[in-house]
């Protein structure tokens, strides 16, 4: 009778292992290491951090490498990437059983943001170079992301007027009492612990109703004012519009932008023309839904020779725009049973 296989938790090796041996070779955390070691990374843009006292910084490249495998993983938090580099085996061999800490992670990603959308290019132009990307179709749409900022908490136009007027009626009344109290003879007056805290509320008022007109929006967030209200399953809420273009081939994104625009009507020619700094050109047809619709937008794309399909829209009626560089797709009716 055979024996179980359980754990045998007292064993020993004789040699030590392979860290080579640890993830098989057609693993994609190879192929980010091999990618990754091709880069320059000082042309891409990434800062150099020189250290001439305590402990030495990680290097740019295995900090690039931990993060593309958390993109890979669908690992976004620093803190779930700082547990992986110590539990998942394939990330383990990959950062060569180093362990960076969440801090250095969120720091690394903070100061390079540019530099990584240049690696996403970068990774796009490798893969068109091997084929995997066709020119035939791509595929434009957009979708909502919340931000970490609460619903609750974002501040209206609307109210802090309504607010900033009962602060200010509560001022006039208490510069009054000021006056009266300074005229009566004897009088040893200090300012009231109320006036400061009214003014320091109609300076906080002021300067939040500052950064909507100069953001030109009826509402904003004090700690994340590059959201946006939009409409996330059914209600409003903080969020950015996230638009991508995949090619239909082999569904690879080739373009990608987050944007502060509510709908996706102004974005089809800018996500063609990043589709053209990516790959050099763009695809033969591109489709897209209603929602990038505009008569505007259509003109421009036939004016620069982009051939789209876009279904039919609010603005556009259902009409076409252009001659034959632009063309509407008709409506379709899922045949009810």
């Amino acid at each position: 009778m055979s024996q179980e296989i359980r754990a045998n938790y007292e064993q020993m090796d004789l040699l030590p292992q392979s860290i080579e041996d640890w993830v098989p070779r057609d693993h994609p955390a190879r192929f980010i290491r091999e990618f990754v070691d091709a880069l320059d990374l000082v042309e891409l843009g990434f800062a150099e951090r020189k250290s001439e006292e305590g402990r030495p910084p990680y290097a740019n490249d295995l900090m690039l490498k931990v993060w593309l495998y958390g993109y890979l993983a669908r690992i976004r938090a620093t803190r779930e990437l700082e547990r992986a580099c110590r539990e998942h085996l394939s990330l383990i061999w990959l950062t060569g059983r180093h362990a960076p800490e969440h801090n250095s992670l969120g720091r690394f990603w903070a100061a390079n943001r540019r530099a990584l959308r240049e690696v996403f290019r970068v990774g796009v132009k490798v893969a068109a170079a091997q084929g995997l990307i066709g020119m035939i179709c791509h595929a434009v749409d957009g979708t909502k992301i919340r931000a970490l900022a609460s619903r609750r908490t974002v501040e209206h136009q609307e109210d802090l007027e309504k607010v900033l007027a009962r602060v200010e009626g509560e001022l006039e009344k208490m510069e009054a009492a000021i006056e009266a109290a300074e005229q009566a003879p004897g009088t040893d007056y200090r300012l009231p612990e109320g006036l400061r805290k009214a003014e320091k509320l109609r300076a906080a008022i002021l300067d939040s109703l500052a950064k909507m007109r100069w953001a030109e929006r009826a509402h904003l967030h004090p700690q994340e004012p590059e959201a946006r209200l939009m409409p996330c399953e059914g209600r409003q809420d903080p969020a950015y519009n996230a638009q991508a273009v995949v090619d239909a081939q082999a569904s690879i994104i080739v373009a990608e932008e987050a944007v502060q625009a509510e709908s996706d009507i102004a974005q089809l020619v800018p996500m063609l023309e990043e589709v053209q700094a990516n790959l050099g050109g763009v695809a033969k047809d591109t489709g897209a839904d209603g929602g990038y619709s505009s008569g505007e937008q259509l003109e421009v794309a036939e004016a620069r020779s982009y051939e789209v399909l876009v279904a039919p829209g609010a603005e556009t009626g259902g009409r076409n725009v252009g001659t034959t560089t632009v063309r509407s797709l008709p409506t379709r009716r899922k045949a009810m049973p």
